[in-house]
């Protein structure tokens, strides 16, 4: 079976590399299209599967999620050459630029490619997840999750699929073990930021479900 994978940014297939190399065999073949992160709202239905930042759901109403190849962070903070206040993001839909409005208030964001001071979670020079700890416990930080436009029943063969290759690199360490599947931390990380998201008005309460 194949199914379209809509993406935004490379790093978000890293879970996905044994299946789309074809070294897991589970019938499952996955067509990956890069599309701008700012267009998934408006190209949702388009996909079978798509790589969805959280604050999406401020769009998208009653979003499937799957529970695997989620993209995980055990920290988010600034990276490059910061000084001040003031920070990028490379879009305003993105979990960071939300992260930012939500856990870190003091810092002035602008939408931007390219910046001296942007948000991450690679190469991170100021750790910024302790506003995220404090209010959210230890719990990791959950940036993107595979939305399905399937049938209910098509819905586990792909979990059996993606997991298998989100297993394969997290053994490498390469990704969280949480990668492979949310398991009650991951899925309690999701629920904390929408609860904080919605208490800072950022947040619609649209509602999804987690596979």
């Amino acid at each position: 079976m194949k199914f379209t994978l809509a993406y935004s940014d490379d790093k978000d297939l890293v879970p996905l590399r044994p299946l789309l190399e074809g070294a897991v065999d589970r019938d499952i073949v996955l067509e990956p299209i890069r599309i701008k992160e700012d267009n998934l709202k408006f190209e949702f239905y388009r996909y079978d599967l798509v790589y969805l930042p959280l604050p999406l759901l401020n769009y998208i109403k009653d979003v499937k999620f799957i529970s695997n190849g989620a993209k995980i962070a055990d920290r988010i903070g600034l990276v490059g050459q910061c000084s001040g206040l003031k920070v990028c993001v490379q879009n305003s839909n993105s979990t960071e630029y939300y992260y930012m409005k939500i856990f870190n208030q003091k810092y002035s964001v602008t939408i931007g490619q390219n910046c001296e001071c942007s948000v991450g979670v690679d190469n991170v020079n100021v750790d910024l997840t302790q506003s995220w700890h404090e209010r959210c416990g230890s719990l990791p930080v959950v940036l993107k999750m595979i939305a399905v436009n399937v049938n209910d029943d098509v819905i586990p063969k792909i979990k059996i699929a993606i997991r298998e290759s989100a297993s394969i690199v997290a053994n490498t360490g390469y990704t969280s073990q949480l990668s492979k599947e949310l398991g009650l931390k991951g899925r309690q990380a999701v629920e904390c930021f929408i609860t904080k998201c919605r208490e800072a008005e950022l947040c619609s309460k649209n509602s999804f479900s987690i596979f």
